[in-house]
């Protein structure tokens, strides 16, 4: 049910279709209060293979424009969350689901570490 909440949701509001491509690739979560926007604490990640438009555009949700992997993952790059160069590379190297804890101190990135499936209880 998740993936095709997925599937529809990028349809809606980014015109694009994605059923043929999306994988599951695990879970990110984070402490209590890291967000001051939302008390969210943790989120799924879906990856689709898509054919790069050429134009940006606007879409109800906000701006679509197509970034290099290079500068999502940029630890430099503030236009990103601070989190996301430290799991989407993983993410997208992998097959297999993935899970990520991040820590924040502060309103700042303090450490991200992967959970092995071995670790949990």
């Amino acid at each position: 049910m998740p993936a095709e909440c997925v599937v529809r949701e990028v349809f809606e509001e980014a015109g694009m279709d994605v059923s043929e491509s999306l994988r599951y690739a695990g879970i990110v979560t984070w402490n209590a209060g890291a967000d001051p926007t939302s008390a969210s604490r943790g989120m799924h990640v879906f990856i689709a293979e898509v054919e790069r438009e050429t134009t940006e555009r606007e879409t109800t949700e906000g701006f679509l424009a197509w970034k290099p992997l290079s500068w999502v993952c940029d630890p430099g790059n503030d236009s990103v969350v601070s989190n996301i160069p430290h799991f989407l590379p993983a993410m997208l190297d992998s097959g297999a689901p993935k899970e990520f804890r991040c820590e924040y101190e502060g309103g700042r990135l303090a450490g991200v570490a992967e959970n092995s499936p071995s670790s949990r209880i």
